[in-house]
């Protein structure tokens, strides 16, 4: 970029003709009229500005020290130099400037106001002079940037805010670097100074001392140079300038504070105790000030003075006020003997500031030291009065509890023995003490409490509370309701009572009582850590959706454990919830392996139908040895192997669990099913024998020495059979199967009427199959064909794949064709030979028995029997 160009000039080291090219050009490039334009000229004069090698027609900079934290060395003169700011001169423009009345008027009334101290202080005056809008153009602006420092140069002594608002409005500390070309760094740092309201001139103490006509710039650099000795601890050069100070006005607060500080610094007490003193006179209600004046009078031993305005000052909030002013107080009252307010002192102060970490110590140190001293003097009277008073025990006691000394209190009342009438608060105390080390003896000592604060008519509310928690941890459940039903009307909000009452109404098994107290100590203390107790009442109660619902809050928030995994495993099967119910019996078992938990989880294996991991979780439950749910685990693994038509398998687990119960007459008959399904007639007879003998005339027995006889072929033992059925078994009880059964008797004895008659009653019990078999066969051979064709067809819809069935059916059809009537005149007859069997016969319901049928699924188990 061409600035020089721009700027319309050629290059040159010369400012004043940098400045003024820049102003002509500005002319036609105004801010608001033309942005960019500005913007460039802009650029173009900070760069050639930049470039410029030497200034002609500038001032020569002050040889002052460029350090800009304003620090001064021992030396006075340089001391001095950092107050003073040397007059700055501008060499009047060489051409006509139409703005120079414009800010020459601004500048006049800036000189104006500081001439006169009132205005001077004044902000509201400033305020309108900087928003005059006859000072707002750009061009002003940038001429007052510089040349109103010009002015304050040699009338620096404004206050703060007013500084402020001159820089906010001309923005001279954003271009410090730039200004420092023209002007001393003391002067900037001073600016700086008041700008950032780092030290205040205060100038408001001053109107009286302006109004009496004092020279009021030349006391500010005189206590200003005195402050600035005392910063750099040139204490010579501070009192010679501060005894100046004080010969021009001696009613300046700033500078009898600043007489305050360098007396304390050469420890002249009671000249900073009389400045204090008057400070505090013109300023009642500056705590700080209040804060040195309590120390210089505790410096000069005026203790009960320092105490009270400590006191006084202990109620502030800022930590640097009342921090010191408690510290100074409990100075004092150790000075005055009194530590035990020390202690209380710090109590009260950490009430209001419990983070207060500083405070916390300073308590702990003084109350460990107190307490230490206290013992010592207690221990020793009481070894040398044997009548010791009864408040000394009990302060012993407290101190003893206070330093965790246990032994030593359970030691001292055991010593006394029950003649020491110690008060409630004492055993109360003595109570704290044992209860971590014998929970009985601290009930003996709460009963104490308890019945002395009842002598004295006042319930003991902390005292009954602890016997409340020494109770439940006594299992002393009935004790804990009593107190805790006290302990509701004086202790209405706290829900630790609650809790004792609901668990202890939950382990006397009073569940809803349990569950009011649990929900009112839930509801107190938030709905947190009430689940356990509320879940096993609700789990008691068969609520059981209430205790999933509580069991897995418990759970959520960590606290896994087997038996809640267990219980709420329980709780999901009394809903048919058996996947949920396995997984937690399996989270339970990951915990904790415990048989009950086994035999629940192949329980729910089993409802879900998962049956081989039903009889792998058997297995698994049977080798632990347990015999809590031995016969539900046997049980379970036969009837599945019974389901599956494994016969052996079922029967080796039922006589196993046999043996453990060998009264069983279930079982007898159960073990008799699974032998006569697996068709081991004479085993079976056996069990059956054995049930006859504990019930000679069971039905159930009876009918299935029947089929057994039959299945064997042993005519004669069923035909005694049969007419011992009929003589024992009630008519109305009689079996269909007893009439199949004796309608095979006698068609194998060939009276094929009486079989036909008997045959019909059981098929009028609903019975088809090798009933209709042998009807038809039957009227086969009493000539009644086509009956016996209606049986043979309805013989052969009821077991399809039967081959003697087909073979029947085909036979009769072909009989009573035209071949077939040949066949008989020929006396050539097919049925002569008898039945034949090849296929099992159809056996009767083999679990049609009361103690069987409630077991078992008859619809289900039947096709198996049937097959």
């Amino acid at each position: 970029m061409d600035y020089w160009g721009i700027l319309g000039i050629e290059p040159t080291e010369d400012l004043n003709v940098i400045k003024g090219a820049y102003a002509s050009r500005l002319k036609h490039n105004h801010p608001e009229e033309q942005p960019e334009g500005f913007k460039e000229l802009r650029a173009a004069y900070e760069q050639a500005r930049k470039m410029a090698s030497t200034v002609k027609d500038q001032p020569m900079k002050n040889d002052f020290d460029d350090d800009r934290t304003d620090r001064f060395t021992e030396d006075k003169q340089d001391l001095a130099q950092g107050i003073h700011i040397e007059d700055l001169h501008i060499a009047p423009p060489k051409w006509e400037d139409p703005l120079r009345e414009v800010v020459n008027h601004f500048l006049e009334e800036v000189i104006r106001l500081y001439e006169d101290f009132n205005l001077r202080i004044r902000y509201d005056l400033w305020v309108n002079l900087v928003e005059d809008e006859q000072f707002w153009g750009i061009q002003v602006r940038e001429r007052l940037h510089t040349e109103l420092l010009v002015v304050l140069s040699e009338r620096s002594w404004l206050p703060g805010f007013v500084w402020k608002l001159l820089d906010d409005t001309f923005g001279w500390m954003d271009n410090e670097l730039e200004l420092s070309e023209r002007f001393s760094s003391s002067f900037l740092s001073h600016i700086r100074y008041q700008n950032q309201s780092l030290y205040d001139l205060q100038l408001e103490f001053l109107h009286q001392a302006a109004a009496d006509g004092l020279e009021i710039d030349n006391y500010l650099y005189i206590r200003e140079f005195a402050r600035r000795a005392l910063i750099h601890q040139d204490l010579d050069t501070a009192h010679e300038m501060l005894g100046k100070a004080y010969e021009l006005y001696e009613q300046d607060p700033v500078l009898l504070r600043l007489i305050a500080v360098y007396s304390m610094n050469v420890e002249d007490w009671e000249t900073a105790l009389h400045m204090y003193s008057r400070l505090a006179v013109i300023l009642p209600n500056e705590p700080l000030i209040l804060r040195n004046l309590a120390d210089m009078l505790l410096k000069c031993g005026h203790t009960n003075e320092a105490l009270s305005i400590n006191m006084q000052l202990s109620d502030a909030t800022e930590p640097a006020i009342y921090c010191p002013a408690l510290s100074s107080a409990a100075q004092c009252l150790i000075l005055l003997g009194r530590k035990n307010e020390v202690i209380a002192l710090y109590k009260a102060a950490l009430e209001r500031f419990p983070a207060d970490l500083e405070l916390r110590t300073r308590l702990w140190h003084v109350r460990n030291e107190y307490e230490q001293e206290r013992i010592t003097i207690l221990e020793e009277e009481l070894q040398n009065n044997s009548y010791p008073r009864t408040e000394h025990i009990e302060e012993l006691i407290e101190l003893y509890r206070i330093s965790k000394q246990s032994d030593k209190v359970l030691s001292l009342i055991e010593g006394f023995g029950s003649e020491v009438l110690l008060s409630s608060n004492a055993w109360f105390s003595a109570a704290q003490i044992a209860y971590d080390v014998d929970r009985k003896l601290a009930l003996q000592y709460l009963n104490h409490s308890v019945a002395k604060a009842a002598d004295e008519a006042f319930v003991h509310q902390e005292a009954l509370y602890l016997r409340t928690k020494v109770n439940y941890n006594l299992d002393h459940y009935e004790a804990v309701i009593s107190d805790g039903l006290i302990l509701k009307e004086y202790m209405a909000e706290e829900p630790g009572v609650y809790f004792y009452l609901g668990e202890s109404y939950r382990m006397l098994e009073e569940y809803e009582q349990a569950i009011e107290n649990l929900l009112q100590a839930q509801t107190l203390k938030g709905g947190e850590g009430y689940e356990f107790g509320l879940a096993f009442s609700y789990y008691h109660l068969e609520q059981y959706d209430k205790a999933i619902t509580c069991f897995e809050t418990h759970l959520n928030e960590g606290n896994e454990r087997a038996d809640l995994y267990y219980y709420l495993g329980i709780s999901y099967m009394k809903l048919d919830r058996f996947e949920d119910a396995a997984q937690c019996f399996q989270a339970s078992l990951r915990i904790e392996s415990y048989p009950s938990t086994l035999y629940h989880l192949f329980t729910a294996y089993r409802r879900q139908c998962e049956f081989d991991l039903a009889l792998t979780v058997i297995d698994q439950y049977l080798e632990t040895g347990d015999n809590s749910y031995r016969g539900e685990a046997l049980g379970a693994a036969a009837d599945i192997h019974f389901y599956r038509k494994h016969w052996s398998m079922a029967y080796d687990f039922l006589l196993t669990f046999y043996h453990d119960i060998p009264e069983s007459l279930y079982l007898q008959k159960m073990i008799a099913v699974c032998l006569l399904a697996d068709r081991k007639f004479e085993e079976a007879a056996k069990w059956i024998l054995m049930i006859q003998n504990h019930e000679p005339n069971n039905p159930w027995a009876l009918l299935q020495m029947i089929r057994i006889f039959a299945e064997l072929k042993q005519w004669d033992e069923l035909d005694s059979a049969m007419v011992h059925y009929y003589k024992t078994v009630e008519p109305a009880k009689i079996d269909g199967y007893s009439y199949f059964y004796g309608g095979l008797h006698l068609y194998q004895a060939r009276k094929y009427d009486v079989a036909r008659k008997m045959l019909t009653r059981a098929y009028e019990f609903g019975l088809r199959g090798d009933t209709c078999s042998l009807l038809s066969l039957s009227y086969m051979h009493l000539g009644q064909g086509e009956s016996a064709l209606v049986y043979a067809k309805e013989a052969v819809a009821e077991r399809p794949n039967h081959p003697d069935y087909l073979a029947r059916l085909q036979d009769l059809e072909e009989r009573l064709s035209q071949r077939g009537a040949w066949f008989n005149k020929l006396k050539f007859n097919i049925f002569q030979t008898g039945l034949k069997q090849t296929v099992p016969l159809q056996f009767p319901d083999l679990l049609n028995d009361e103690e069987l049928r409630p077991y078992y699924n008859v619809e289900v188990f039947n096709d198996a029997f049937f097959a």
